[in-house]
């Protein structure tokens, strides 16, 4: 199944800096400037105009940012002399301000602020991802750190020469800079017109703001009206890494701003492996929103896809369009193409049509519709294809498919929420066959829930309250179905005295039960059709096997308990005692089948017991060296629980709604019950015995953890979850010679006299390298029990290696036929023994490795087996993997393996252009996740 994604906007950040340029250069005094002088102007009184004063000021360089060049080059001879001329002299009046010599321009390669990485400093360095070979940084400048109003910043101008001539017009030559607050103007050549308030910039014209950089030819400003017009301009913006160019840009008197042949890519100034091309793009800062016309993605340099119009954000505020498309091809859905259209309909509410044509089943319509309120939010999908065209091996050919998906939190006071939770599709395959974008998270069962829940209590006594009601949708083709809640009442609570170590606990419960009559999965039947090349196999359900098993009916549980810990540095004891019960009200335990002799079952059966605990353990600890040159402080905990409760035999006839057998492991060593869930209250008469170390550094932080335990026990356990095993355990030692070997097993098991072992042990033993082991060792039968051991080493986020291997001892299986049911009296090894090894790694310059093997050494086959190859860089990342897979679902002995060659292609900025779905698998490396979530740009 596909694994849930949110829509992603269209993030394509055209040029927004000069959105909010303001009127640049005054207009100018009527006296000459002298040498020595320097304009100096602010706002006056009314806001409409100017008052600009001459200020001396001694003469000396005036620092400026690097003015980028119009090529990749040295500066010429030719550029040099020019710098070096003498002021222009005219009959008019002349001023010469000092001169200022030229800043030369940014040495190799670099180009619109782009650096090499080699000759970034320690700080730059550590922010730009390993595969990138350079960054935009904006250089050091006066005013670049300015955050007072824009609006008040006085005007700064300078020259190498000044002349003004009658008739209102000023000439500034040479070294042109014009500064506002955090924003620069910087140009060769700049004419001042007073009778029109226009000026005019030729020659390298640089334009600055923050996270900004304009270069082009010639530019104009109206000094009156705000407009802005600039030619064959270049632009930078150093945060998103992203750079592009327009034949000519304008800030219109609205202040809307439009560009004319426009591209946008986040490629390094030396390649354009991808851009985005428009022939107008139009950018309004009031909405955040930008629209272009005969937009185009391009792959070097060939056109790949085409939209006449889009509209896209140029700010963090969502915009409507379109999302990248995904393409894909498998042998059921044949060619596979979603095109996401992404709906901004108000600022609290959106929504994402995803029309997706499969060329082998039709066009199938999914949406997603999202809200936010003050006191909610949530989320609601749903998918729909009128007519599955798929004929072979489909149990659902010519029938409707569909989804319906609905997630709803709701805060109704503080302390008062109420949530939904429903999903339903039209069958049990929906999801094997199609997947979703919804925020659909289970398989197996469909969830369709609501609850609301009230927490009320103070800072010493915190209880809830909650109401639901629960039902499932079964999506498996061979499992039972599970019982539905309708409803579910629930008071929890705990009290804990301010002054002692006394605290209450208390539990009250009431749920109903029902499920469908036809809810045992019995088998499977094969039917076929004349025009269909493969039959169907189609599950078959029915009654369950016993009268107790169809039960429904209400269910009320009660628990309260009270302990007392005593506590010391060295140790702590905790005495305790808790009594619970449970009461049932059945219905449907009739059955035609019954005769009058035969025993029946009891309509409101109910089951009290006491349990009796008592929780110790010891601390010592003292300081150590032994994992090398730094001390650590090494725990020493042994701990001990006893527990007692005493068996009820009556819970023979209390039906198993929701409960199960909780695994072995050491952290059940110190639970105080075996069971999930209220059916079954356990008989316990045992004592747990652990002793767990630790390695402490200063911090706090643990570097090692070890611990190992046992459990004895006192007597059988014979209250269980199956009425069999109950008489069994409480039957003659002849009772149980009919018994298989799984039977035997757990028989055994619950009549020992001891656990299994159950050790867990944690090492982080440096920043990098992680191992973690977790054994249980069965010293009733001297085997080995189930054991796992795993390592995990990742220098940084971009080299991870896995390691891990798993068994699981388990009786032999009965092997299954080609419907998946059982052939009688044949049998396979059932032991589960897996490896799994995973990677990401770089092998040289910016291409690195990466693969899964998942290999069941029990029957001697790969589970998942892919190996790729991925190129990044900071323009485009592309990846091949080649695939091999068995779906978990399938039988182990009918179960045919899936292979697949993949490719995806990401536009750093801009998403995907395809390959979506291969992030779903490559999930599956341990540290993938880490790692994309990383990436700068």
């Amino acid at each position: 199944m596909a694994v849930n994604k949110f829509p992603r906007r269209i993030n394509i950040p055209w040029i927004i800096g000069i959105l909010t340029v303001q009127p640049l250069i005054p207009t100018w005094a009527a006296n000459p400037a002298s040498a020595d002088e320097q304009w100096h102007c602010v706002p006056n009184a009314s806001g409409q105009g100017w008052d600009c004063n001459v200020n001396n000021r001694a003469p000396a360089p005036i620092k400026r940012a690097p003015r980028p060049t119009q090529a990749i080059t040295e500066p010429s001879q030719e550029t040099t002399a020019a710098t070096d001329t003498q002021p222009v002299t005219t009959e008019d009046s002349v001023q010469q301000v000092a001169s200022t010599p030229s800043s030369p321009p940014p040495d190799g390669v670099s180009n619109l602020d782009w650096v090499p990485r080699y000759q970034l400093d320690p700080r730059q360095l550590a922010a730009v991802p390993a595969h990138c070979t350079g960054a935009y940084i904006e250089p050091d400048r006066e005013g670049k750190t300015f955050s007072g109003d824009m609006s008040l910043a006085p005007i700064f101008a300078t020259a190498d020469t000044y002349r003004s001539v009658e008739g209102g017009t000023a000439t500034f030559t040479g070294n042109v800079l014009v500064r506002q607050g955090y924003r620069q103007l910087q140009s060769d050549l700049a004419f001042l017109y007073r009778d029109t308030e226009t000026a005019e910039f030729e020659g390298n014209v640089v334009f600055r703001e923050p996270n900004l950089l304009l270069v082009g030819d010639q530019a104009s400003v109206n000094m009156q009206s705000g407009r802005f017009d600039a030619s064959n301009v270049r632009y930078v913006f150093h945060d998103q890494h992203a750079r592009g160019d327009a034949d000519q840009i304008t800030r219109r008197e609205d202040e809307l701003v439009v560009l004319h042949d426009a591209t946008y890519t986040t490629c390094p100034p030396t390649e354009d492996t991808w851009t985005v091309t428009g022939n107008n793009v139009t950018l309004n800062k009031f909405t955040g929103f930008g629209t272009a016309t005969n937009a185009t993605i391009r792959v070097k340099g060939i056109p790949v896809f085409y939209t006449p119009y889009i509209y896209f954000p140029i700010d963090d505020r969502r915009q409507s369009g379109f999302l990248p498309p995904t393409l894909g091809y498998s042998d059921d859905n044949g060619v596979d193409i979603t095109t996401p259209y992404y709906f901004n309909l108000a600022p609290n509410y959106d929504a994402t049509l995803y029309p997706r044509i499969m060329s082998e089943r039709g066009l199938l319509l999914e949406g997603q519709f999202r809200y936010l309120t003050e006191s909610s939010r949530g989320e609601l999908g749903g998918s729909y294809l009128n007519d599955d065209k798929l004929k072979d091996g489909n149990r659902n050919y010519s029938e409707e498919r569909w989804l319906f998906d609905w997630t709803h939190h709701q805060a109704l006071q503080p302390r008062w929420t109420a949530d939904v939770d429903y999903n339903r599709a039209s069958d049990r395959d929906y999801l094997r066959d199609f997947g979703t974008s919804l925020d659909v998270t289970a398989t197996d069962n469909l969830n369709q829930q609501f609850v609301t829940t009230y927490n009320g209590g103070s800072d010493n006594h915190f209880w809830s309250l909650k109401g639901a009601v629960q039902k499932y949708q079964n999506m498996t083709s061979d499992a039972s179905d599970s019982y539905e809640k309708v409803p579910q009442i629930e008071l929890k609570g705990n009290w804990l005295a301010k002054n002692n170590g006394f605290e209450v606990d208390y539990i009250a419960d009431n749920t109903y039960f029902t499920r469908d009559k036809r809810w045992n999965y019995k088998t499977k039947v094969r039917e076929g059709e004349f025009d269909r090349e493969h039959e169907i196999d189609r599950p078959v359900y029915g009654e369950g096997n016993s009268e107790i098993t169809n039960a429904h009916g209400n269910r009320t549980y009660l628990e309260t308990g009270a302990k007392y810990k005593f506590e010391w540095p060295y140790a702590f004891i905790t005495p305790g005692l808790k009594l619970k019960h449970v009461q049932y009200h059945l219905s449907n335990l009739d059955s035609e089948d019954y005769g009058p002799n035969d025993p029946k079952y009891n309509t409101s059966p109910s089951t009290t017991v006491p349990i009796y605990s008592l929780d110790a353990g010891l601390f010592f600890d003292r300081k150590t060296n032994l994992f090398g040159s730094t001390e650590y402080t090494q725990t020493l905990e042994p701990r001990m629980l006893y527990l007692y409760s005493p068996e009820e035999k009556d819970q023979l006839e209390n039906p198993v709604f929701d409960t199960g057998n909780n695994s072995f492991s050491y952290a059940q060593l110190w639970r105080d019950n075996r069971f999930s869930g209220y059916d079954r209250l356990a008989d316990m008469n045992q004592l747990s015995v652990g002793l767990t170390t630790r390695f402490l550094e200063k911090n706090g932080f643990e570097r090692f953890r070890a611990g190992i335990g046992q459990i004895f026990y006192f007597e059988d356990r014979k209250v269980q979850l199956d009425p069999y095993y109950s008489e069994l355990l409480g039957g003659t030692p002849d009772t149980d010679v009919n018994l298989n070997e799984s039977q035997r097993r757990y028989l055994d098991s619950q009549k020992a006299s001891t656990s299994p072992i159950a050790t867990e042990l944690v090492w982080n033993a440096t920043d990098a390298l992680s191992l973690r082991q977790d054994w249980i060792w069965n010293t009733n039968e001297n085997h080995n029990q189930e054991y796992s051991v795993s390592m995990r080493y990742s220098p940084d986020y971009d080299r991870v290696f896995n390691v891990s291997y798993r068994y699981l001892d388990q009786v032999d299986r009965t092997r299954k036929n080609a419907l998946g049911n059982v052939i009688p009296g044949e049998f396979a090894d059932g032991d589960i023994e897996q490896t799994d090894m995973s990677f990401i790694w770089p092998v040289v310059s910016n291409w690195s490795a990466l693969g899964r093997w998942n290999y069941d050494i029990t029957n001697s086959r790969s589970l998942e087996a892919m190996f790729g190859a991925e190129y990044d860089n900071c323009c485009y990342k592309i990846r091949f993997v080649n695939r091999y897979w068995i779906d978990g679902d399938e039988d182990i002995d009918n179960a045919e393996a899936d292979r697949g060659i993949f490719v995806q292609f990401v536009m750093k900025g801009l998403g995907n252009l395809f390959g979506n779905k291969v992030d779903d698998f490559l999930g599956g490396i341990d540290g993938y996740r880490e790692r994309e979530d990383r990436e700068d740009f």
